[in-house]
């Protein structure tokens, strides 16, 4: 019974993540119809035959526009999070093997930027630089990355000073070799299950900045620009307006439910470190 409870959350997170995944790159293959079509005498149409969710104020489709949308937002999300995750892991392991000045002067830059208020910065840069996906990809990553150094480093810390660790280095293993074969497998999943949780609030990161009009440049859809436009016309639009929407919530409810069901593995890690 302990087991199935455990499993009921993982399938649900996994079911909602896996349908978002699907709509986002089988979508606009099996609902062809073309984003930024613009047609004014049809604008804010309710849903219909034609438009199944009705069309914005410039007579675009909203169904194509966000299933285009979530490619978006789920490559800028994925690759915003696997550099992150890469670069923290990498870096971590650098200053765990250097230790000394090199290890304190990486944990002082990450530090330094963890410390800095990310989404201010982010909005000032991409408002002088202009926006587009991979400055979006640079700028988060940029953020982010010190996060996932600071836990792989203290948890490599913690799993360092574990027997078998310590049986290793006195058998005369190689420090790289110990990161790899023993610290990095037991961290990993830890840090997965935190990296499922960082790419909806990355999704949510790029709506927010869409919906402040700083993010991808129209007419590339994007949920967050598509809120911004759609929430004058609420009242005959509300359909058009919820789409968007629901797919924040969507993505970031399964990626949620998907991130606290890994989070068992935490429970391993911890008894690694004892």
């Amino acid at each position: 019974m302990k087991a199935e409870g455990r499993r009921l959350p993982f399938l649900l997170g996994l079911s909602l993540t896996a349908v978002f995944v699907v709509a986002a790159i089988a979508g606009p293959l099996l609902y062809p119809a073309d984003p930024n079509a613009q047609s004014l005498l049809n604008a804010l149409q309710p849903p219909g035959r034609q438009y199944p969710l009705g069309s914005d104020q410039f007579g675009r489709d909203v169904l194509a526009r966000v299933l285009n949308g979530a490619r978006y937002s789920t490559g800028i999300a994925l690759s915003v999070v696997s550099l992150s995750l890469a670069t923290g892991i990498a870096l971590a392991g650098c200053a765990l093997w250097a230790r000394g000045v090199v290890g304190s002067g990486l944990s002082l830059v990450a530090d330094s930027i963890y410390a800095m208020p990310g989404l201010l910065v982010i909005l000032v840069v991409a408002g002088v630089t202009g926006g587009s996906a991979i400055t979006l990809v640079l700028l988060l990553w940029f953020v982010k990355w010190p996060e996932y150094y600071r836990l792989a480093y203290a948890a490599g810390r913690r799993i360092g000073s574990s027997d078998h660790v310590l049986a290793s280095y006195l058998a005369g293993a190689r420090p790289l070799a110990i990161f790899r074969l023993q610290v990095l497998p037991v961290m990993l999943p830890y840090l997965l299950g935190i990296g499922a949780l960082s790419v909806g609030q990355t999704v949510l990161s790029i709506a927010t900045l869409g919906f402040l009009g700083i993010g991808i440049a129209p007419p590339q859809a994007e949920w967050g620009m598509m809120i911004n436009e759609l929430r004058i016309h609420w009242q005959i639009a509300s359909v058009q307006l919820a789409a968007p929407t629901l797919a924040i919530i969507w993505v970031v409810l399964g990626l949620l439910i998907l991130s606290q069901s890994l989070s068992g593995h935490r429970n391993r890690m911890d008894e690694a470190f004892s």
